[in-house]
């Protein structure tokens, strides 16, 4: 046994200084330790202030009713079928159009900046006139997640006020992001980046980094619930799984398999 045991060592050495190296050659998102507190900070931290402290998850499928209260429905719905099918299939997330209003659980309301206040009102149920027009002076779009005490998402919702979106130059980057969101990496953060999660990085659409974290909270493996603490732990265990590591080294390359990106070229 001695013997086997020299042997065995100098290699277990030269693998993980390989690993390093290899990290070492990734661009800086692609590194395990970087996606790990890029995931915390999206999936834990709320964008409006305060921290939910726990994973939030869709965990049934996901019925979709558009309401547009402007003259652009057709280009609307082919906006939002097109991203909702790519987080579908990134994701493996079953996500359809409702059949009717009762079995919608996400409503993405397309309306104008005028009645924006009146929307987070009757739409998102927002009484508190302070926060209401805080929101409302503060945002180009808004997203808006209900999920139950286990972390679970049971609703959503997604105002987009196309005069200000437009005005901006965001109505796709509204559609990508917003939606993006409600799946529940809900957090805005300077600290990550390139990623549409990040609102100076002038992201349009899904980065290779957005399709990972993407990719890392539909793993099984990351429960409804999860707190910090555990949540790190899984992650770094997923993370250094080998059949993990294609997922992160051609992230920029399957991002683009049906991005709203393709309607521009």
């Amino acid at each position: 046994m001695k013997p086997l045991f020299s042997t065995q060592l100098p290699c277990l050495l030269l693998l993980s200084a390989l690993t390093g190296s290899v990290q070492a050659d990734k661009p800086h998102w692609q590194k395990n330790d970087y996606i790990l507190d890029s995931f915390v900070d999206i999936s834990l931290n709320r964008e409006h202030g305060g921290r939910s402290g726990q994973v939030t998850k869709w965990l049934r499928p996901v019925r979709y009713q558009i309401v547009d209260r402007t003259g652009d429905q057709q280009l609307h719905q082919k906006m939002v079928a097109a991203h909702l099918y790519h987080l579908s299939f990134i994701t493996g997330l079953d996500i359809k159009p409702a059949t009717n209003t009762e079995k919608a659980n996400l409503h993405i309301i397309f309306g104008s900046e005028q009645d924006l206040d009146k929307a987070l009102l009757n739409d998102f149920g927002l009484s508190n006139d302070t926060f209401r027009q805080q929101i409302a002076h503060s945002s180009v779009c808004i997203a808006r997640v209900k999920a139950s005490a286990k972390g679970e998402i049971t609703s959503a919702g997604v105002i987009i006020p196309v005069d200000r979106a437009r005005a901006h130059g965001k109505l796709m980057s509204c559609v990508v992001e917003e939606l993006t969101q409600v799946l529940g990496l809900v957090n805005d953060s300077s600290r990550v980046f390139p990623s549409i999660f990040n609102d100076r990085s002038y992201n349009d659409f899904l980065s290779g980094l957005d399709y990972v974290l993407l990719k890392l909270l539909y793993e099984p493996g990351i429960r409804a619930g999860m707190t910090e603490t555990g949540l790190r732990k899984k992650l770094d265990i997923i993370l250094s799984q080998p059949a993990f590591q294609p997922v992160i080294d051609t992230a920029d390359q399957a991002v683009r398999q049906h991005s709203l990106e393709n309607w521009l070229n």
